[in-house]
């Protein structure tokens, strides 16, 4: 199970790299993504699962897997600081993103500080 933080003007998706090594997955060998992000920080490189990605969204009455090609993974710069790279694995959010969000009709409710995908 992975938290996101929906993020509806992010054009991307994607996952920390602590989730990515959570799952098993070495961001060493994953090849740089072509286009930089952009955060709080300024612009920095991501890098790509780059294989099939299924993603489930579940919920107590239904479940929904839909396909992407690809994935985004926000890892740390490799020369930041032990100290700064322990902050940025502990704060940085899981994002869902317009690639995603798309594919759903979604009804946010404030008052019930609710997002539905549907």
């Amino acid at each position: 199970m992975v938290d996101f933080l929906v993020d509806s003007g992010s054009i991307f998706s994607a996952i920390t790299e602590k989730e990515a090594s959570i799952m098993g997955i070495d961001c060493d060998l994953l090849p740089y993504s072509k286009r930089e992000a952009v955060g709080f920080g300024g612009l920095f490189k991501t890098k790509m699962i780059n294989r099939p990605v299924n993603l489930t969204f579940k919920s107590n009455k239904a479940e929904h897997t839909i396909k992407c090609s690809s994935f985004t993974v926000i890892c740390s710069p490799p020369n930041i600081s032990k100290e700064d790279r322990e902050k940025l694995l502990r704060y940085t959010p899981n994002v869902l993103g317009m690639d995603i969000l798309r594919k759903f009709k979604t009804i946010i409710d404030k008052n019930k500080v609710e997002l539905t995908l549907v």
